[in-house]
């Protein structure tokens, strides 16, 4: 499921019936932890990841909130990781971004084409940029105006090689993988 229709802690979104789903996938990350999980993430398989790069978005298990605070310098309560988290996995290492501060954690938007960034510069024909709450956060550019139509300029968020936003994901320690957390 895509950030689209996956949005942790937000009414009408599922959340009950993407708890429902994690269930077993926190018991099984747990069972991992308990018994010294397994030499690699992908190796958890059917626990975390459906292969080594696995693009779906899951709900951060609660055994690996502090893996993420780790990864991400915080300390954030664990039902908070696990309410604003996701993983997901990219060649055979487990992944995790946070929502907050408008931070997009699904797939990024590389196309040249933005219907928000159209809209504003029809009111605003000659605006040297365009505002992230036009254009929107997933936007790998920034957006300017020129004679009502507007224009990509440069790119302000790299995307990793599944077309996420890089800089919105962390590698993070699973439990029993024998990897050093995040320094």
């Amino acid at each position: 499921m895509d950030r689209a229709t996956f949005a942790p802690g937000r009414a009408g979104t599922g959340r009950s019936s993407a708890v429902r789903g994690a269930l077993p996938l926190v018991l099984a990350t747990i069972a991992l932890a308990a018994t010294g999980g397994c030499a690699r993430a992908p190796a958890a398989g059917p626990a975390l990841c459906r292969g080594p790069t696995d693009d779906t978005l899951r709900p951060v298990p609660l055994a690996l909130a502090p893996a993420v605070n780790a990864a991400f310098h915080a300390s954030m309560p664990p039902a908070m990781v696990v309410r604003t988290g996701v993983i997901r996995c990219a060649d055979g290492a487990v992944l995790a971004c946070v929502t907050g501060a408008n931070l997009n954690c699904g797939k990024a938007d590389t196309s040249r084409h933005n219907q928000g960034a159209i809209n504003w510069c029809r009111g605003h024909p000659d605006a040297a940029f365009v505002p992230l709450f036009a254009a929107g956060h997933a936007s790998i550019y920034t957006w300017h105006c020129t004679q009502g139509k507007a224009v990509p300029g440069w790119i302000v968020q790299p995307v990793d090689a599944q077309g996420f936003s890089a800089a919105h994901w962390r590698k993070i320690a699973v439990p029993g993988d024998g990897t050093p957390p995040p320094g």
